[in-house]
């Protein structure tokens, strides 16, 4: 077994170098250099301040749910937790291994593991939601324009997967049935696993009022998160028209998408290419494209190093 995932994490740590690589050679050093020399460092502290603040409120987000099922950790812990996560998702695949980090801390309170699952979960659902809304909206405010190629194909993506989350919420007969499939796995006695997790995300059907407020919060983290790359793209001195910055908000959800998929360590190389695909799309060059999502993804690591010294200091304290 550890054979196999030193295998997966090396073939993934493969392909984005690789990726990385073929992109800067296919560009070329020189363009990137020069303009890496034409960056204004005051729009890239802005955009450090700015995703800080978007997983500040992320972190809220995250406590405000735990404490809704009787979880009760000072802010100030779960705030440690939260950035200890956000560490972690910069280094492991498909940007998730950070939330394996918070239900192992959190568990280790003594509070139920499944139950603090389920609320991860119910976390990464609604930031996912959020970012398909202001997607949505987005592509709806682009259509006039007629100036984005494949425009309708990312509005039907993000509907559906708003709609599949709507359904899956308030449908109890396709709830019953998705319990039912994954109650029928019997190896490990996962079935048992997911009904109790199944059980602990049920207990939020009758808290409307706080998955609102929470998704109105999410609204915030990710109009935020997606304005972090807006400013990079502004200390690349970019020209940006009003169509480019409603672009942004169709295409890094886009981006987030696919970062899913766990071929490489958080998406580096495959956000890089597919950034360069949609941006240039736009205007931007291949340079500033690439440029732009990379160092976005080092605003992004130089922010998670709080996590990196939160997990430091419980190392050598031992706990």
């Amino acid at each position: 077994m550890r054979y196999r995932k030193f295998i997966s994490r090396t073939l993934k740590i493969v392909v984005s170098l690789g990726l990385i690589t073929f992109l800067v050679v296919k560009i070329s050093p020189g363009k990137l250099a020069y303009n890496l020399r034409r960056i204004e460092p005051a729009y890239l502290v802005l955009a450090v301040v700015v995703f800080f603040i978007s997983n500040l409120l992320g972190s809220l987000q995250w406590h405000q749910l735990l404490r809704a099922t009787g979880i009760v950790l000072p802010f100030s812990c779960t705030f440690r937790l939260y950035f200890k996560g956000l560490f972690f998702n910069n280094f492991l695949p498909a940007n998730v291994g950070g939330d394996a980090v918070k239900i192992y801390d959190v568990s280790r309170t003594g509070n139920d593991p499944y139950k603090v699952f389920s609320v991860t979960l119910l976390d990464r659902v609604i930031g996912i939601t959020g970012l398909c809304i202001l997607a949505v909206v987005s592509s709806i405010l682009l259509m006039p324009y007629g100036s984005v190629a494949n425009l309708e194909l990312y509005f039907t993506i993000f509907a559906v997967c708003i709609l599949s989350i709507i359904l899956l919420v308030s449908s109890k007969r396709l709830s019953r049935w998705i319990r039912t499939l994954f109650g029928r796995v019997r190896i490990w006695s996962m079935g048992e696993r997911f009904d109790m997790i199944f059980d602990h995300l049920g207990d939020f059907k009758g808290k409307k009022t706080l998955l609102v407020r929470l998704m109105m919060l999410a609204l915030s983290v990710q109009f935020l998160r997606v304005t972090t790359h807006i400013l990079v793209g502004y200390s690349l001195g970019i020209e940006m028209t009003v169509v480019n910055l409603i672009c942004f908000f169709v295409f890094i959800p886009l981006l987030g998408l696919i970062m899913v998929l766990p071929i490489s360590i958080n998406g580096l190389g495959i956000r890089e290419g597919a950034g360069i695909l949609l941006f240039t799309e736009i205007g931007f060059l291949e340079e500033q494209a690439l440029l732009m999502e990379f160092i976005t993804y080092a605003v992004m690591v130089a922010v998670s190093i709080i996590g990196g010294i939160f997990f430091i200091q419980r190392s050598f304290k031992g706990d």
